[in-house]
């Protein structure tokens, strides 16, 4: 049987998924503070933390790294009621398990809850997601969405595609048949077509990383820290 931890100080939500999850079989143990829940850490194991993005001296991506510090094995999820504020990136760059958004329905809570932990979705987030830390930028795979510093964007399934391109790819020159091709999966769509969605993608995204490359296509710069 799984034990879950949760650490959350909005009693009402703490006390309503530990209901919910004691009723699905989960043993669990809950803290409504990060102290008590780091307390709780060191005396047992878990097979989960599940942590509010928000807590009082520690905020919650702090409180899983500390924890994946005591148990490496452990998965976490962190739970916040204000997405779209630029946290998402930090709980990609700290190994956070899933970012999840409470306003979600408890019957999806509970099928991603299961997901993280059978590793279906621990073991791929990290393969799921394309970043550029330099454009605060995150691009999910499986979703397809795109965020810049929190800020949900609306792509085209083109611009998405060759958005994901340039981020695989970065800074390498990409010719306009290349692009071509793989985006559209053939050479026949005129070249110039690509020049309309580069100049959509940047005025969309907002970014100067699209740079032209004169004779040739284009290229995503990304400064190398």
């Amino acid at each position: 049987m799984n034990e879950i931890l949760i650490v959350e100080d909005n009693i009402e939500y703490l006390h309503l998924l530990e209901r919910i999850l004691k009723r699905n079989g989960y043993e669990v143990d809950t803290a409504d503070n990060p102290i008590t829940g780091l307390e709780l850490l060191a005396k047992h194991k878990y097979d989960l933390l599940i942590s509010d993005l928000y807590l009082e001296t520690i905020d919650g991506i702090q409180l899983i790294t500390a924890a994946k510090n005591i148990d490496s094995d452990i998965k976490a999820i962190i739970l916040t009621g204000k997405p779209g504020d630029g946290t998402e990136l930090a709980a990609v760059e700290n190994n956070v398990d899933l970012y999840l958004e409470k306003s979600k329905s408890m019957d999806l809570v509970l099928k991603y809850i299961e997901q993280v932990l059978k590793n279906k979705v621990g073991s791929t987030a990290q393969e799921m997601i394309l970043q550029s830390k330099q454009q605060k930028l995150i691009v999910n795979l499986k979703t397809h969405e795109v965020r810049r510093d929190g800020v949900l964007i609306d792509l085209t399934p083109i611009e998405f595609h060759i958005l994901q391109m340039f981020l695989e790819r970065k800074n390498e020159k990409l010719t306009r048949e290349e692009i071509i091709e793989t985006v559209w999966g053939t050479e026949e769509t005129g070249l110039r077509i690509i020049d309309v969605h580069i100049k959509n993608l940047r005025d969309k995204l907002n970014v100067f990383s699209i740079v032209t490359v004169r004779g040739c296509g284009y290229k995503w710069n990304e400064s190398i820290v």
